[in-house]
């Protein structure tokens, strides 16, 4: 049995990421793909468009098997953190074998030869790094420059280019946490096709997420938007489109934490710099809108990125010393099931048999979690619960907590007549 892995956010899913899981299925060939997905917060520190639920059962009708969450820890962090908490999760489940992502580039040996470097960073490279951070540089910058001086093996412009792509960054650091984890994953690059990342471009069959998301929240006609998304996940598109997340949504959230707290080291991703920012400017962040509140805080070191990350962080109480905590204990220590195929039975058996981690069916389970997995799944919730009760606030419906929210569970992939039925324990 060949079972392929892919990480992915889906925010939203669109027909991109319908090419990316046949192509991975195709190039790999593999009996099943296991999605490891973001939950309801997403790597740019801010909240999915659509809820975690609706993108599973989104990407299960385009062909995924299995939809896992990635903690929103791992979520909600750098590159690094991301790919590490991905990886760590597939390799933890003992049935994996490729891991397929996407990116500008097909030359594997460059994504693992710059990954190699980073892992084993030599006095040389971890000078050079600090002494372009001490030059002003943000972390990318200087990591980029760092890596043209040492990669001799690259020419500059071939390295350039390629670490200009946020695609292929994130496709380097999901090769370094196979060589972390010392995993017999394979890394599987596939050639992205399309516009390009960040592109607010509509024109293209297979558009950016960002700019499906501009069109959502410009209030763009349903059928300009539907050609981008695979046919048999309208009928879900359009409910999304009814009930949109946020970050404006969680400003009471962030304003009622600059207002508590005088002082904001422990925050992941918030340095004593960094702190002593917000703390002199946070009673002038108060009343503006969450972009003009990244852009006051945003400095020459401190990317527009860095920023919203750390004030998600900064609401959802995410510590630096609970995440470390995280990765020196397992890193990952539960497999959460957002949803599955009843077609991927055998796949859930084999990964029952060989998984290092508990398989999480049913989300009463998580309640026998103890030590630092009983932190992770409280942190997971208590993120859950924040977004679905500011959804529940702003259209007036029913709160649901997610002990009471079944796992998506479809008859087949090929099958567009989906439902969601009773927790099962598979």
């Amino acid at each position: 049995m060949h079972i392929t892995g892919i990480i992915a956010e889906y925010n939203p899913f669109h027909n991109g990421h319908n090419y990316h899981l046949e192509t991975a299925k195709k190039l790999s060939g593999a009996d099943y793909v296991i999605v490891v997905m973001s939950p309801d917060f997403v790597q740019r520190g801010e909240p999915s468009i659509f809820d975690k639920y609706i993108r599973t059962e989104m990407a299960l009708l385009s062909g995924a098997d299995l939809v896992l969450e990635l903690p929103v820890c791992y979520a909600t962090g750098s590159a690094e953190y991301f790919a590490e908490g991905g990886v760590s999760l597939l390799d933890s489940l003992g049935v994996v074998d490729t891991l397929c992502f996407g990116g500008e580039s097909q030359d594997l040996s460059l994504f693992q030869a710059i990954a190699g470097t980073l892992h084993n960073e030599t006095d040389d490279f971890k000078s050079r790094l600090q002494s372009y951070l001490k030059q002003g540089l943000t972390f990318p910058q200087a990591r980029c420059a760092a890596l043209k001086e040492t990669q001799d093996s690259i020419p500059d412009a071939s390295l350039q280019s390629f670490l200009s792509s946020p695609n292929n960054i994130l496709g380097t650091e999901y090769c370094r946490a196979i060589l972390k984890a010392d995993s017999s994953i394979c890394p599987l690059p596939v050639l992205r096709k399309g516009s390009s990342f960040g592109s607010t471009d509509l024109t293209d069959l297979f558009c950016s997420a960002t700019a499906l998301r501009k069109g959502i929240l410009e209030n763009e006609s349903l059928n300009s938007l539907l050609g981008h998304i695979p046919e048999c996940c309208h009928s879900l598109f359009k409910k999304g489109c009814e009930n949109i997340m946020t970050a404006e949504k969680l400003l009471p959230f962030l304003w009622q934490k600059l207002l508590a707290d005088t002082n904001f080291d422990s925050v992941f991703d918030i340095t004593p710099d960094l702190s002593r920012r917000i703390q002199n400017l946070r009673y002038s962040c108060i009343g503006k809108s969450w972009e003009d509140t990244v852009s006051a805080l945003k400095t020459r070191q401190y990317t527009e990125a860095r920023i919203r990350r750390s004030l998600i962080h900064l609401v959802l109480g995410i510590t630096a010393d609970t995440v470390n905590e995280f990765r020196k204990n397992g890193t990952v220590f539960y497999a959460r099931v957002l949803g599955f195929s009843r077609d991927a039975s055998p796949l859930l058996r084999q990964i029952r048999e060989k998984s290092r981690i508990p398989l999480i069916t049913k989300p009463s389970l998580g309640k026998n979690l103890t030590g630092p997995a009983a932190k992770m799944w409280q942190q997971d919730m208590y993120a859950s619960h924040l977004y679905r009760s500011v959804l529940s606030c702003c259209n007036r419906e029913p709160f649901l907590t997610e002990y009471e929210i079944s796992p998506v569970i479809i008859p087949s992939p090929a099958s567009y007549s989906s439902h969601r039925s009773g927790i099962i324990s598979t």
